[in-house]
């Protein structure tokens, strides 16, 4: 076993920048305290428990949409668009993959706007082309958390060099808390390129600067144009995945549309407007739609069959089985969350065609329609973008001994590993039960052979369920069917049925792990330690629990750390062997 003692006393005295307890967002919700014996007790209850978490949104993102920098960041879109610019998105983790979405969105968009004007193909692939994306660690990040990448500034600016960059293009960098190294050091790069350089975060601008070294040199640039978005902590302590990511899409999503129905009006005739069939809503508009979003996810009749799902998958993983989501429209979406599951509930990755041996994910989405290649085609709609770099690149950039040593496969290639398309894949019936869920949005994303594929392969299964979320038609798909009824206005990206799914899919998983005993009150104790702040976050959590200092926590995490086997990391969060080797129960209710 490695020297824990001495692994704990280096990362107590030379890592203060990642002890993170005083932030906002790392700390406990008040509204969602108690989670777990609730949900036990009522998954219903605990459902709307998770959904209150939610609360600030509406009125932080109605502050947003009246300030002077989301209309800069709307005119700046605009000047892009006219100008033959880019907008950027850059970000990590959870943010990450919703850069990449927000992308994905928008050239989409475009694309499907070729088909009802055709004659305007040409401006439209123009205009599809001005938002492009990176997240860190690249796009196998996608599938896969990259291990302490997010740890280091130099990571951050070095990707956005390789992005192609340049003076008058727009850098939106989506910060999460404010706590991330590389998305600091992502900003930091954009503003010293003299780009226009946005930067959204969630914790309180003066708790970051008072704590965190790197987050005074971010707000320190006053070129820099800073969105804040702080609205609570987090539904489950530190899990960014929720109400950080829900606010930033619904903001960055509705400057995205504001922009783009702007250009339209002064660029089409009427009739031409007439024929895109969607707008954009004034900005205040979107805040009220996700408040009127909220409250019919909260209706006995949501809250009943969201219980009902919760209820489906927690039986399904307690029992060994295997979920497989099929969708097209919403596959990145639903992809978001099943990716992010990884770190936060410490579940086995989606796993590469060529590795046998691997523990499965739990979870898993294929797009039905297509083959691997081209589904992934259809998720990014860019070219995939991987981190080739090099041994002597890492030691340039300061990275760690071990990553030198042993860089992790980042490469452009590393995505065609994963196969989401429609393939018979044997292995998401290998485990039983195994289980086919449908997810169909608004009536509309059942079509096109979606409906067809499930009933093909359904047979394969030990069981399956269509999940129906938003505008449901009366007309029953299957028998064994879910309705989750909201609904929402039609904009010209869809904005509100993509945070719809978003909070669907956050709060199925959040709710399923809560309910299996993977989350201890409201704290997630089955993290997957991959970076700095997840090593803090597993100390806080076991110095909480165990009521003990901060130090000994430390050095009792990293006890269990080095002296577990690296092909076991699966098992049980280091959290959880830690609380029972001090004698928590960590299933007992909070």
């Amino acid at each position: 076993m490695q020297d824990y003692k001495a692994a704990a006393r280096d990362f107590i005295d030379n890592e203060k920048q990642f002890h993170l307890g005083a932030i906002p967002t790392e700390q406990s919700n008040p509204l969602t305290r108690g989670l777990s014996g609730k949900i036990k007790k009522d998954t219903a209850e605990g459902v709307k428990t998770i959904l209150a978490a939610d609360k600030y949104i509406p009125e932080v993102s109605e502050n947003c949409f009246k300030s002077k920098e989301f209309d800069k960041l709307v005119k700046d879109i605009r000047r892009c668009m006219d100008e033959g610019r880019r907008v950027i998105f850059s970000s990590v983790g959870a943010s990450g993959r919703m850069a990449l979405q927000l992308d994905s969105t928008w050239r989409l968009f475009w694309h499907q706007l070729i088909l009802k004007l055709p004659l305007r193909a040409e401006t439209f692939v123009k205009m599809a082309c001005v938002t492009d994306s990176f997240m860190t660690g690249g796009d196998r990040a996608c599938v896969r958390s990259v291990e302490n990448f997010e740890d280091y500034m130099t990571f951050g600016a070095r990707q956005t060099e390789d992005s192609g960059i340049k003076v008058g293009d727009v850098l939106v960098v989506l910060a999460e808390c404010g706590l991330s190294s590389s998305t600091v050091g992502s900003a930091i790069r954009g503003d010293e390129m003299g780009i226009s350089t946005y930067y959204f975060y969630c914790n309180p601008k003066e708790v970051l600067c008072e704590h965190l070294e790197r987050a005074r040199k971010v707000f320190a640039r006053e070129g820099i144009t800073f969105v804040p978005l702080f609205a609570g902590n987090m539904a489950v302590a530190g899990s960014t995945r929720m109400q950080v990511t829900t606010i930033e899409l619904l903001v960055a999503g509705a400057a995205l549309e504001v922009a783009a129905w702007g250009w339209l009006k002064d660029n089409l005739s009427p009739e031409e407007l007439e024929a895109v069939g969607a707008k954009a809503l004034d900005p205040v508009e979107y805040s009220r739609s996700f408040s009127k979003l909220v409250k019919d996810m909260c209706s006995v009749e949501a809250l009943e069959n969201m219980a009902k799902a919760v209820e489906y998958e927690a039986d399904t993983y307690t029992r060994g089985g295997l979920i497989t989501y099929i969708t097209h429209d919403y596959l990145q979406d639903i992809l978001t969350d099943t990716t992010e599951r990884q770190p936060t509930f410490t579940l086995p990755p989606f796993r590469r065609t060529d590795d046998h041996t691997s523990p499965l994910s739990w979870a898993y989405a294929k797009d039905p329609l297509y083959p691997a290649s081209v589904a992934w085609n259809h998720i990014i709609r860019r070219p995939l973008k991987g981190l080739d770099w090099t041994k002597e690149d890492y030691i340039a950039m300061n990275a760690a001994q071990a990553i030198v040593d042993n860089p992790p496969k980042v490469g452009s290639e590393e995505l065609s590993y994963y196969d989401l398309g429609w393939s018979d894949d044997a292995t998401r019936y290998s485990q039983h039960p195994a289980r086919l869920v449908l997810v169909d949005v608004d009536g509309r994303s059942a079509h096109n052979g979606v409906k067809d594929w499930y009933d093909k392969y359904i047979g394969k299964f030990d069981g399956g369920l269509i999940l129906r979320l938003g505008d449901i038609p009366d007309e029953k798909l299957g028998e064994n069917e879910l309705r989750i009824p909201v609904k929402l206005p039609h904009t010209l990206m869809e904005l509100m049925p993509h945070v719809f799914v978003k909070l669907a899919f956050n709060l199925l998983s959040t709710a399923t792990m809560a309910k299996m005993g993977r989350v201890w009150s409201n704290w997630m104790i089955q993290v997957l330690p991959t970076n700095k702040k997840l090593i803090d976050r597993s100390t806080r959590i076991i110095a909480e629990l165990a009521h003990i200092s901060y130090e000994q926590a430390c050095e009792e995490f990293f006890k269990s750390y080095f002296g577990r086997p690296k092909d076991q990391e699966y098992r049980e969060s280091y959290v959880v062997e830690t609380l029972k080797r001090l004698g928590v129960d960590p299933d007992a209710d909070a």
